[in-house]
């Protein structure tokens, strides 16, 4: 899935974060006897009926973009030989039995990385590595369309789905969440997600008229941006005021960044290349560095995990958290 295959597409749409349970220690601490047998009655007949209706969902027919396939039951070993598919599934507190791209994810996506400490899931390499998919004997198998062509190689191994590599990130939750069986937890993390965008535009308010922008550092002072609509969820959601002429897409030279000038800068780790010591530290003596508004008003945010450009779920989720820590003092 590697070879020369440009950044997003073939290894970052990665890595969100999560719906809160509700749950009162003080009226579980009073509870009588009798209160919490009938909690436990309760708590049981719900489990009953919800793995009733799952069963009665089975076996369901997913269309997809190889056309269509039947699941013929809730699926317990899930297998997904696209690494930006197991962010969706940790979203979804489901993890596969094996996955593209594991050792990549442990060393440069430090917020998924976490979800998967002591989940025991078999890397199968960047260059997926078949046989051992096929040993993994999976229940289902969720691919994206970087792999169309071997979705009847996928399909001889367990009923596969094809699903847009760099498909809008909330459609891509709930089509992973049909597959499984968890429609009801896809709408509970998007309706979170509304929800503290909604909060956290309130407590930004007071910098909307303060420009924004996203950049990831590269080699010989330059940066990659976009304008493709990937961060609308928070230059929309969170009501984030854009760069005044910011047009430019792909590379800009340092002095183009220093023209845009923004107010606030988010720059966004390069794994493949990282910053020793970041881009602070890095560009501290750079003149031209120097004269940027978000500079010099302390105004510059380093993003650790490179994840945010990507459209997955775990890099919105934390993406609206990072960003109201960084911007809401």
């Amino acid at each position: 899935m590697a070879k020369n295959a440009s950044f997003w597409f073939k290894l970052v749409f990665l890595a969100a974060l999560l719906v809160t349970g509700c749950s009162s220690n003080g009226s579980s601490e009073k509870a009588t006897l009798g209160e919490q047998s009938n909690q436990t009655a309760t708590t049981a007949a719900a489990t009953t009926q919800d793995n009733t209706a799952t069963a009665v969902a089975y076996p369901k027919t997913i269309k997809h973009l190889a056309g269509e396939t039947v699941i013929p039951q809730k699926p317990l070993k899930i297998a997904t030989p696209y690494i930006a598919f197991v962010d969706y599934l940790a979203v979804l507190d489901e993890y596969p039995i094996a996955a593209q791209g594991v050792a990549t994810i442990q060393r440069n996506f430090p917020v998924l990385s976490k979800r998967l400490e002591n989940k025991d899931i078999a890397d199968l390499g960047m260059e997926v590595d078949l046989e051992k998919l096929l040993a993994m004997a999976p229940d289902v198998i969720i691919a994206a369309n970087d792999m169309t062509d071997q979705y009847e190689s996928l399909s001889r191994i367990a009923p596969t789905v094809i699903l847009p590599q760099a498909g809008d990130w909330r459609e891509t939750l709930e089509q992973i969440a049909q597959v499984i069986g968890k429609e009801d937890k896809a709408k509970s993390v998007l309706a979170d997600f509304d929800r503290k965008s909604a909060e956290y535009k309130e407590k930004l308010a007071f910098r909307s008229q303060e420009s924004v922008m996203f950049v990831m550092y590269n080699e010989k002072d330059t940066f990659t941006t976009w304008n493709d609509g990937r961060f609308d969820p928070f230059y929309v959601g969170l009501g984030l005021k854009r760069v005044d002429g910011s047009q430019a897409q792909g590379q800009l030279s340092i002095e183009s960044l220093a023209a845009l000038n923004p107010d606030h800068l988010f720059v966004i780790n390069n794994w493949q290349t990282p910053i020793a010591g970041g881009v602070k530290a890095a560009l501290k003596d750079n003149k031209v560095w120097n004269s940027l508004n978000a500079v010099k008003n302390n105004h510059v945010y380093e993003l650790k995990d490179p994840s945010l450009p990507g459209p997955m779920a775990l890099a919105k989720i934390q993406g609206i958290e990072d960003i109201m820590q960084a911007m809401g003092q």
